[in-house]
């Protein structure tokens, strides 16, 4: 008997699908693109259960005839290359023939298509095995619903994650072909709930219609021809910096692809400018022709294999350096938040807001300090021991010596601000350097930390409410830690889809951060999926790092004291929440040493 024999075709098939199909969102990525190479103008989506129990996707393009329709679910046809040379010169989206019989080998497919002037037809396959062929009333177009997704692999269906993070997975996936074809009109359904609805409309219109309207005002557009490469698309500024992955979009020739280099490039040109382990959005398309790439590497079709990929790197980042040059347009914008329309959804009434007062926010660049103050100083009980152990610690390193010249002359116990940046203060064995924003940062974390575990901190109106857009995964994350958010002093409501409206405020941070703090401790959530002490102290450490003062506020003599007051009476006054030194001693024996003083 031959130990080497044919494998089944469905066996095959089911093989062939551990290439391109993974999890619903696969199927769905190929189903589209299917869509977008018939040529479609207009797609629908349905999920059910985060694709476990259906992927539904409707398009308005060519459609098939009744011989191409089945024709479609055999292996390697395709209508999309018909000779080798074609491989160096593909245009569509799609071209291996993979697709559809690999997703009919491990689920219930079902498609109906007609092309214009005809009648439609439908097929059903279950597990690479045709259930029925008939005619069907149509409009023009495809529309493939596949069911119970690796039904008949039970093995590979428990590997599949739970509803909703296979969900969250399917959204990424969405907002890819959303950005790559603002020609077209998608729509999302999940659960018979809509998650995306948009119309045809420009590349700019369609991040704003996806992430929200503070978008807007911090993309900058880029365009760049160094002939054969031309780059299009826009760059986010600084306001738009944040702490995860997955808000970063390369499209060559209209097709998303990873690439670690490219990337790269396009970091490495934010480098000055950012953080090491912050991510700026983009949305980049690169055009070139095909002949210089092979994306005939991976059935998945990720993964792009260039002839001069260097050559490519220095072009990216050259387009991306020259608008970072704008430094005015770069910067984060501090007037960002967003002012409502009058008229809101149904579940909310309508907000009537005033337009702020010429001036307004420049009056609240001069006094930020007053957070550490006039905020504070009804909140503060003076007869509490721990302020009282602080005031003694205090008394004891201040000093009483009277300087001699009158501009030096001590105020308001002797502690002096230096830039805008350092406060100084005399002690009997020398002097103290106090970093002003990392001490209020290490006061604010203890606060918020002990806010977190006890009765909360007390909240602030705002007078004019912010609405905060999310991504539908970051709003689900949202609901799991409202209770967390309440307890530091958030209060919001829904405002719509995936967005809420910010009320209420924490009584220490500036007016036009909430946003921003919201969406970081937001990101640190999605990032761990879990809630512990490590995630708490980070909800802490995010909310005092975005709400103390910062270098170049300028601090009044009594806010000097209460604030190195504050600090002496936390738990841990000489390191800040991120690990950094709050305060340096200077000796007067060190001074004596680099004065060369013998006495």
């Amino acid at each position: 008997m031959n130990k080497i024999h044919h494998l089944e075709s469905s066996l095959v098939d089911q093989i062939a699908a551990g290439e391109v199909i993974d999890r619903p969102a696969s199927v769905l990525k190929e189903l589209i693109e299917n869509s977008l190479d018939s040529g479609a103008s207009n797609i629908d989506v349905h999920i059910i259960n985060g694709g476990h129990d259906l992927i539904q996707v409707s398009d308005n393009g060519c459609g098939m005839s009744k011989e191409d329709l089945k024709l479609a679910f055999t292996r390697h046809a395709t209508s999309k290359i018909h000779e080798l040379e074609d491989l160096n010169s593909i245009s569509t989206l799609g071209f291996r023939g993979e697709a559809l019989p690999s997703i009919a080998s491990v689920s219930m497919f079902t498609a109906i298509s007609a092309e214009i002037d005809s009648k439609g037809n439908e097929i059903r396959i279950h597990g690479s095995e045709e259930k029925s062929f008939k005619p069907s009333a149509a409009l023009i177009g495809t529309t493939c619903k596949v069911q119970n997704l690796f039904y008949n692999t039970p093995a590979r269906r428990k590997f599949l994650k739970k509803p909703a993070t296979e969900q969250a997975v399917i959204n990424s996936m969405m907002r890819r072909f959303m950005l790559s074809r603002p020609e077209v009109a998608f729509k999302m359904m999940s659960n018979d709930k809509i998650v995306y609805d948009v119309p045809v409309q420009e590349l700019s219109e369609r991040i704003n219609a996806i992430y929200g309207s503070n978008f807007k005002n911090g993309i900058l557009p880029v365009e760049l021809t160094k002939d054969p490469y031309t780059v299009k698309g826009f760059t986010g500024n600084l306001s738009l910096i944040k702490k995860r992955q997955g808000e970063q979009y390369i499209f060559l020739n209209g097709r998303f692809i990873k690439n670690r280099l490219l990337n790269s490039s396009i970091y490495s040109a934010y480098q000055s400018l950012i953080q090491r382990g912050e991510f700026p959005f983009f949305v980049l398309f690169l055009e070139m022709p095909p002949e210089l790439f092979d994306v005939n590497v991976h059935p998945a079709k990720l993964e792009v294999r260039f002839i001069n990929e260097w050559q490519i790197y220095h072009v990216i980042k050259t387009s991306i350096t020259s608008v970072l040059q704008d430094i005015l347009k770069v910067i984060p914008d501090y007037n960002s938040y967003q002012h409502f329309p009058a008229h809101s959804s149904k579940e909310t009434e309508p907000l009537h807001l005033e337009k702020a007062p010429s001036g307004s926010i420049a009056q609240f660049e001069q006094a930020p300090h007053k957070r550490i103050d006039s905020e504070f100083n009804g909140l503060i009980d003076k007869s509490d021991p721990q302020i009282q152990r602080a005031h003694l610690r205090m008394e004891s390193t201040l000093d009483d010596i009277k300087m001699p010249n009158e501009e030096l002359q001590p105020v308001s116990n002797h502690i002096w601000q230096i830039h805008k940046k350092y406060l100084i203060t005399e002690i009997k064995s020398g002097i103290v350097i106090i970093d002003q924003h990392v001490a209020h940062e290490r006061v604010l974390f203890e606060e918020a930390k002990k806010a977190i575990e006890g009765q909360g901190f007390p909240s602030q109106t705002v007078l004019f409410p912010q609405s905060l857009k999310l991504q539908p995964e970051e709003y689900e994350s949202l609901l799991e830690i409202t209770h967390y958010l309440n307890k530091i002093g958030f209060r919001f409501r829904e405002f719509g889809e995936n967005t809420i409206i910010i009320d209420e405020i924490p009584p220490d941070i500036n007016w036009g951060n909430e946003s921003q703090i919201i969406r970081e401790i937001i990101d640190q959530y999605i990032s761990v999926k879990k809630i512990d002490p490590s995630f708490i102290d980070q909800i802490a450490a995010i909310y005092a790092c975005k709400s103390a003062v910062k270098a170049g506020d300028q601090l009044n003599p009594e806010e000097r004291i209460h604030l190195v007051d504050r600090l002496f009476s936390t738990d841990h006054p000489y390191y800040c929440p991120h690990g950094r030194p709050i305060i340096i001693n200077l000796s007067i024996n060190e001074l004596d040493q680099r004065f060369e003083r013998n006495t």
